[in-house]
C-alpha cells in the first residue's frame, strides 16, 4: 500500500535566499544554509539571518539542482532556492522514522532531473503506507559517540624539521595500472568499481567483475579532475585505467595507509588533466612521511597519531564489525 507524501508531512517552500548576499561565518554564530547539494548533509554554509530560521529536525528537500537530496537538519537552517522543508505532522516521530521517510523520497530521485523539477509534484509523490518495525529499534549513534578517538591523540611532528623525510612511492608501494572497461562492457553486480572519482572511497558501483586487486591498498586517481585522490580500500575490487594501484611492499596497517593517503591527496595540485600523474610519474614521486631513529618510515607514530584523530573510534568499530 502507498500514500502521498503531504498525508505524512506538512510541506513548505524554505527562504529562497541568494549565498552570495549573505554574511558567511564559523560556527557558534548564524545558522546552517542549505542548498540543493547532495553534500555534507546540503549544508553549504554558515551565515548570518534576519529571516525566521526553519526548526531542527525538520527535513529539507532539494527541488532541483540533486532532485529529492533528503536530509534531517539537526540544527535550525535557512534555504537556498529551489528547496522545500518537510514538517512531521506527527509531532512525536523520531529521528529513525524521519530519516527513514528521507530514504524513501530519495528513492524516488530518478522521476525527476534538471528540466524536471519537484516544485508542484512533491507533495504527490508516493510513498509507503507503513514504517518497517525494525525502523523502530534501530540504535541511532550520537554525534559525540562517533567523535570519539580511538586512542590518545598525538601532538603533530613539524613535517619541515629533521622528523620528516623523503621517500620515493616506489619505494614504498609496487605501483600498477587498472584495467581498461567501458561502461558498456560492465553489468551491475557485487564487485566494487573504483574509478576517477573524489567520492564514496573512488568506488562509481558496482559491477558483475572479477575482483582484480586484494583489500588492504590504496588506489589513486591519475587521471580526470579527480586526479590525485587517494583512497583505502578494504575490500577486493576491481580498478579501471584511469587509477593506479599502490601495494605495500611492507607490512602497513590500514591506519598507516590512511596515513599515506592523505600525504598523497595533499600533492595532488602538481598534477591536472593535462599534466596526468602517470605511472611512471607516480613510482618516481616522492612523499614526506615522518621517520624513526634509523630514518625508516615510522609506521608506529603514523598509526598512533591517525588512531588519535576524532571518529577515528567508529572507523575502527567498522573495521572490526567486517572482520
Amino acid at each position: 500500500m502507498m500514500q502521498r507524501l503531504d498525508r505524512i508531512f506538512d510541506l513548505r517552500y524554505g527562504h529562497s535566499l541568494e549565498l552570495n548576499a549573505l554574511v558567511r561565518v564559523e560556527p557558534p554564530q548564524g545558522v546552517n544554509f542549505v542548498s540543493r547539494s547532495l553534500r555534507n548533509n546540503g549544508v553549504s554554509a554558515r551565515v548570518t539571518v534576519d529571516v525566521e530560521p526553519a526548526q531542527a529536525g525538520e527535513i529539507s528537500v532539494a527541488l532541483g539542482g540533486t532532485p529529492l537530496a533528503s536530509f534531517v537538519q539537526p540544527e535550525p537552517f535557512v534555504c537556498g532556492r529551489d528547496v522545500m522543508i518537510l514538517r512531521a505532522r506527527n509531532p512525536a516521530m523520531s529521528l529513525a522514522e524521519k530519516l527513514w521517510w528521507a530514504r524513501c523520497i530519495w528513492e524516488n530521485r530518478y522521476r525527476y532531473s534538471y528540466g524536471r523539477q519537484a516544485n508542484r509534484t512533491l507533495g504527490s509523490l508516493l510513498v509507503p503506507s507503513e514504517v518497517p518495525d525494525w525502523v523502530y529499534s534501530v540504535q541511532l549513534p550520537s554525534h559525540e559517540g562517533l567523535a570519539k578517538p580511538a586512542s590518545d591523540r598525538r601532538p603533530f611532528i613539524d613535517p619541515t624539521g629533521p622528523g620528516w623525510r623523503d621517500f620515493a612511492l616506489q619505494d614504498l608501494f609496487d605501483i600498477v595500472k587498472g584495467r581498461r572497461v567501458t561502461k558498456a562492457d560492465r553489468t551491475a553486480g557485487t564487485t566494487r568499481f573504483v574509478g576517477a572519482s573524489e567520492s564514496n572511497n573512488g568506488i562509481t558501483d558496482l559491477a558483475d567483475l572479477p575482483p582484480i586487486f586484494p583489500a588492504g591498498t590504496l588506489t589513486v586517481v591519475y587521471n580526470g579532475n579527480s586526479v590525485g585522490n587517494a583512497f583505502y580500500q578494504d575490500e577486493p575490487y576491481f580498478a579501471c585505467d584511469d587509477v593506479n594501484v599502490l601495494m605495500p611492499k611492507h607490512a602497513m596497517s590500514r591506519w598507516v595507509q590512511l596515513f599515506i593517503a592523505a600525504v598523497i591527496k595533499h600533492g595532488r595540485t602538481r598534477f591536472t588533466y593535462g599534466y596526468k600523474w602517470t605511472l611512471a610519474r607516480m613510482k618516481a614521486t616522492t612523499v614526506r612521511l615522518p621517520v624513526d631513529k634509523q630514518g625508516k618510515p615510522d609506521f608506529a607514530y603514523m598509526e598512533d597519531f591517525m588512531r588519535g584523530l576524532p571518529f577515528s573510534a567508529a572507523v575502527e568499530a567498522a573495521a572490526k564489525a567486517k572482520e
